[in-house]
């Protein structure tokens, strides 16, 4: 398909105002007009908050909250209005603009009177489902300001109305409540046909689709989402399918940076990471990227490179295949809220297929381990939510213990709340068999307990108290990656001042 284009994300934050609305159709401009930039296509998510408020109406619509689900609607009404009037400027699209939005608020109107009716059936699929389709509208809304935005920067822009990503069906069991927002997957293929019946034709006559991130639909025309915060991965399945040159992920931030620049002072700007150092660094906690937003491109040897939506003439951090060049340690993130399971067999030979068991339990629980410490024969030990540690020690206390009836070892388990996990990662942080020493002794030398740890070729992983994680991402950043550097302040030796006092005096 398509391999002259690429993809601009925008996010919620970069479409929170009319005013950062015509900032955000300032790039897309440059990006048309731009010599050497490959064609824009779009993808942008709701105005900042905007699906939380979509939430709590959903929410008051099942509560049967009438008046209170009025009040919250018209305040939607009057933030999106109001963007359109600091959006665009001219007195005839502007016209054109409100029109367009009265067409969509009454489709919101009319999703939030069915979800009313499903109110009074029992079924949590069916009024999950109906919230889903109100939560839906923020991306719907956030298309049509963007768009009148970008044609007002003389750039042919449209939106596109219909759903682009076509997913399966959700997977959805009686736990979900309603009003709650649940991912559906993304059908490669199916969603390259809609792609091409729906975009292509745009590009093909010069005009820039503006396309809602996501929002998607099943093949038989039900509402689905990505899940929450999945416009980022929204934007790399439709890059994929256009098979584009590069993915762009606008925010507020001018990249990835080392470390999270609220605890680290002198956090700095990575130019270039490897997708699986930013996978790595996403599953630890870094906000800065979607964990799955890297699945539909890294296969296909996409770029996608992190932007600032208000410091546009940045280049941001490039997220591309594996470099030669192994990186050392590249960033220092913290993922927080964790606990230790520890399973132990009284067997000293102890039974390797017993791992496996382990981990199919803890999957039974919905509880993914956050990372593997340590393993043996004789014990396994591996990190989870904190809040999933309870139901993984009850479901894995009963399963051992009837295993154990069955083959004789005594299985215990044990656990540990209150951790967080300190990831140092980089493409060739163990190359060097100095880094993972360093990063011990800079925990030690501020006296802070080590609980365990792990290792792969990415970095290491170090298990440390909750209380003392942000005290530990600064000290790991600070002897691994930027030394922090006193001020030098030149003063008088003693002498001099003594010297300076006797000439001074009569």
């Amino acid at each position: 398909m398509e391999s002259h284009v690429q993809v601009l994300k925008f996010g919620g934050t970069s479409v929170g105002s009319g005013e950062r609305i015509r900032r955000v159709a300032e790039i897309i401009a440059r990006a048309r007009r731009g010599p050497d930039e490959a064609f824009p296509v779009v993808v942008v998510s709701a105005m900042a908050k905007v699906t939380d408020q979509l939430l709590r109406i959903a929410h008051l619509t099942i509560n049967g909250d009438d008046e209170a689900r009025a009040r919250a609607v018209e305040a939607l009404r009057y933030r999106h209005f109001e963007a359109a009037e600091q959006a665009v400027l001219q007195r005839q699209a502007r016209r054109l603009l409100r029109r367009d939005l009265e067409t969509a608020f009454a489709g919101l109107d009319r999703a939030i009177d069915a979800l009313q009716n499903a109110a009074h059936n029992t079924a949590a699929t069916d009024l999950t489902m109906g919230a889903v389709a109100v939560a839906s509208y923020g991306e719907r809304l956030s298309v049509l300001l963007v768009a009148a935005a970008a044609r007002e920067m003389g750039i042919e822009a449209a939106p596109v109305r219909e759903e682009v990503i076509i997913t399966a069906m959700p997977r959805m069991d009686v736990s979900h409540s309603a009003s709650q927002v649940i991912g559906a997957d993304p059908l490669s293929e199916e969603t390259r046909a809609n792609v091409q019946r729906l975009v292509s034709p745009l590009i093909e006559r010069g005009i820039v689709p503006i396309m809602a991130g996501f929002i998607g639909r099943t093949a038989d025309g039900m509402i689905t989402t990505l899940g929450r915060n999945g416009s980022d991965y929204s934007a790399s399945v439709i890059g994929a399918a256009l098979d584009c040159v590069e993915v762009s992920i606008y925010s507020d931030v001018d990249g990835v940076l080392t470390a999270d620049p609220r605890l680290v002072m002198n956090a700095r700007l990575l130019t270039r990471l490897t997708y699986a150092e930013a996978a790595r660094l996403s599953w630890f906690g870094a906000k800065v990227l979607h964990p799955r937003t890297l699945i539909p491109i890294a296969q296909r040897h996409i770029p996608v490179r992190v932007r600032n939506t208000f410091n546009p003439h940045a280049r941001g951090t490039l997220v591309g295949p594996d470099s030669r060049q192994p990186s050392g340690a590249a960033a220092i993130t913290v993922r927080r809220h964790l606990a230790l399971i520890t399973v132990e067999s009284t067997d000293l030979f102890g039974a390797p297929e017993n791992a496996g068991q382990v981990f199919a339990l803890a999957a039974r629980a919905g509880a993914a381990p956050v990372a593997i410490c340590s393993s043996s024969g004789q014990h396994l030990s591996f990190v989870v939510e904190e809040q999933a540690a309870a139901s993984v020690v009850t479901l894995l206390q009963h399963e051992m213990k009837t295993l154990g009836a069955h083959s004789q070892p005594e299985w215990r388990v044990k656990s540990r709340r209150g951790l967080a996990a300190c990831a140092c990662i980089g493409s060739g942080f163990t190359v060097d068999p100095m880094s993972p020493a360093r990063a011990i002794t800079a925990l030690a030398r501020e006296r802070i307990p080590l609980i365990t740890q792990g290792a792969s070729e990415l970095g290491i992983t170090l298990i440390v108290g909750d209380r003392d994680s942000e005290r530990a991402l600064r000290c790991l950043h600070r002897d691994l990656i930027a030394p922090v550097i006193p001020l030098v302040r030149h003063s008088r030796t003693v002498q001099e001042k003594r010297r300076d006092i006797a000439v001074m005096k009569p």
